[in-house]
């Protein structure tokens, strides 16, 4: 704590995450277009100001973009994978019934 606000060890944080962002898109050699952030974090308008923010600090023409419904996107994904699985294994077990 050493009298630092909640506030600011939070801000601590989201530069920290978004400057490595920055660097990793700038060593795959991405500097242009748009980012969309999902998950829970990106209705976080603090990481999202930090994370466009280090996109100019590295010289990058990246914007970091979020939608209200983006902390679905991960549950959208899980689901379409589970219905993926769920009909390969019904055709596993009917080939098995079948022989």
């Amino acid at each position: 704590s050493r009298n630092i606000s909640a506030a600011n060890i939070l801000k601590g944080i989201h530069v920290s995450m978004a400057d490595r962002l920055a660097k990793l898109l700038k060593s795959i050699k991405v500097s242009e277009g748009v980012v969309l952030a999902t998950g829970g974090l990106a209705l976080d308008i603090g990481l999202i100001a930090a994370l466009n923010e280090a996109m100019e600090k590295q010289k990058l023409s990246i914007k970091v973009e979020t939608h209200p419904d983006s902390i679905y996107a991960g549950a959208i994904g899980a689901a379409l994978w589970a219905a993926f699985r769920y009909e390969k294994l019904a055709h596993l077990q009917q080939l098995a019934k079948a022989s």
